[in-house]
């Protein structure tokens, strides 16, 4: 029995320290899914189009153009969401079997650390796609910015959305759906 003593004594204390490192943060490596990288704010490259989700401000038009004011964000789900909220101290605790699990809420997480506005032009043929209910559940409509411009529904200033420019022109700008 006695030499069984040592072995439990050294996998007691190998699960404590497992549980030490991960509630405090220390080693944690953070990756980011590539399919993430994509979605987070970036600089577009000359005759490339730059894909980014930003909250709109503001949707107006000035001399028969169209223009938007918007907040770039990063909307991250997966393992990067739960990252970004643990350094912000958003993320959900709950201990299971002795591990501390980290979680956000219905799998996405948002970080706005520049809160700075940019107003940018859009196309004269941008789409504007929206999220609504429809006869088969939820369905993606478009709007011209006109029709938008005519009837500003209120989601275009709540929810996120994805914009994407080309040569800093908006070509799109849909409604991120959001669980």
């Amino acid at each position: 029995m006695k030499p069984l003593l040592p072995l439990l004594a050294l996998l007691l204390l190998a699960a404590c320290t497992s549980t030490e490192r991960e509630s405090s943060g220390r080693g944690l490596v953070e990756t980011i899914p590539a399919d993430i990288k994509g979605e987070s704010s970036s600089t577009e490259t000359v005759g490339e189009t730059a894909r980014n989700h930003a909250y709109v401000r503001r949707f107006y038009q000035k001399n028969g153009q169209y223009y938007v004011d918007v907040d770039y964000i990063q909307f991250l789900n997966g393992e990067a969401a739960v990252a970004a909220a643990r350094r912000k101290g958003d993320a959900q605790e709950e201990v299971v079997q002795g591990d501390t699990v980290y979680s956000v809420f219905n799998d996405y997480y948002i970080v706005n650390d520049n809160p700075q506005v940019q107003t940018l032009r859009l196309d004269p043929e941008a789409t504007l796609t929206f999220w609504r209910s429809g006869e088969n559940g939820l369905e993606r409509f478009p709007a011209s910015p006109a029709k938008v411009q005519a009837n500003v529904p209120k989601v275009l200033f709540l929810s996120p959305f994805v914009v994407e420019t080309q040569q800093g022109i908006v070509t799109s700008l849909a409604e991120q759906y959001v669980p």
